[in-house]
């Protein structure tokens, strides 16, 4: 690269440039490259949504809500013994109970 100069710096040296102002970042000229390309718009918009939406599985049916349950030994181990699933069918049957 001709014309590059590389330099180094130690962490403290660094926050102490940046806290006087002194970084040689031209972020305008950077935006402007960015936005260059033809679609590079429309990509760098589509980027930042996907970067902006939530973490974690989305909400599918009724949302639900963690909580903390004492049950009886007994009865966990019935319901771990019927299998995977078991937490559903759990569920299930307490929903039909409820309506």
């Amino acid at each position: 690269m001709s014309g590059s100069k590389i330099t180094s710096m130690t962490s403290a040296e660094m926050r102490a440039a940046r806290s006087r102002g002194e970084s040689r970042t031209d972020w305008e000229r950077v935006r402007r490259e960015a936005n260059q390309e033809s679609g590079a718009v429309e990509e760098n918009k589509a980027i930042g949504e996907t970067i902006a939406r939530k973490r974690g599985r989305p909400v599918v049916g009724e949302p639900k809500a963690a909580i903390s349950l004492r049950l009886p030994v007994s009865v966990l181990e019935y319901w771990k013994a019927t299998g995977p699933g078991w937490q559903t069918r759990m569920v299930e049957l307490l929903a039909k109970g409820t309506a």
